[in-house]
């Protein structure tokens, strides 16, 4: 009995030792990552650069020429219609309470504003009509501009024996006229209109002179008391701005 028992056991043995594992090798796990370029959408904005929010535009008609100037962020101007296409779109401009009309570009001119207050709202609508939902509107005012003052010149007519120097002279209301004698005459620049002295500088002898304002505007031609058939022209055009 002893005996098979022993047998057994090295039987066991033996059988166990051709079932022993290889030895263990290094490995390493090895982990392949695949990078995914994922795109992230970003929304389109924009933003009105001018005109200003209470921006006083001024100018020097009664109407005025008004640039609308927009900036973008991710956002790809295009007219409308076409598949609809994430980024695109365009903008619907209403100026005060007209009709909203269609923008593909950053800068538009809206013609013709007259003097006053206006609004101007912006809209950004995608290709196929649907609105992005950011709207704003800013609001300015167009005025007339005020010319500087008139500022009065001065001028020269030379009065010669038998003639003016110059014979005909334009000027502005408030301008000054200086007549000079330089003749060997007595002279005077005499002015009537419908029998009513306008202006005079009474006689003058060599070497005098006398500046006249002149007030208001007028045509007329003026002559020499002293010698009637000699004779000049002024005309006085009004000073206001054209």
């Amino acid at each position: 009995m002893r005996l098979v028992i022993l047998s057994l056991l090295v039987f066991g043995m033996l059988l166990a030792g051709c079932f022993t594992p290889p030895p263990e090798q290094n490995q390493t796990n090895e982990t392949n990552t695949t990078d995914q370029n994922t795109t992230v959408y970003k929304n389109p904005s924009f933003t009105i650069v001018s005109p200003t929010s209470g921006e006083v535009i001024l100018t020097q008609e009664n109407v005025a020429d008004v640039t609308l100037s927009l900036n973008t962020q991710n956002l790809v101007l295009k007219q409308p219609g076409g598949v609809p296409k994430k980024g695109e779109g365009h903008f619907k401009v209403t100026v005060d309470n007209n009709p909203a009309i269609t923008v593909t570009s950053k800068n538009y001119v809206i013609a013709g504003l007259a003097v006053g207050e206006h609004t101007v709202k912006v809209a950004l609508w995608t290709n196929d009509q649907k609105s992005y939902g950011m709207d704003k509107q800013v609001t300015f005012i167009v005025e007339k501009e005020i010319p500087p003052p008139y500022v009065p010149k001065d001028y020269t007519v030379t009065i010669k024996d038998f003639s003016y120097e110059p014979a005909d002279l334009t000027v502005k209301v408030s301008d000054r006229v200086t007549f000079v004698n330089t003749g060997n005459f007595p002279r005077s620049a005499t002015c009537f209109i419908d029998g009513k002295q306008v202006f005079d500088t009474n006689v003058l002898g060599h070497g005098q002179n006398v500046t006249l304002t002149m007030n208001q505007m007028l045509n007329c031609e003026y002559y020499s008391v002293t010698h009637p058939i000699m004779k000049g022209r002024v005309i006085v055009e009004s000073n206001a701005p054209d």
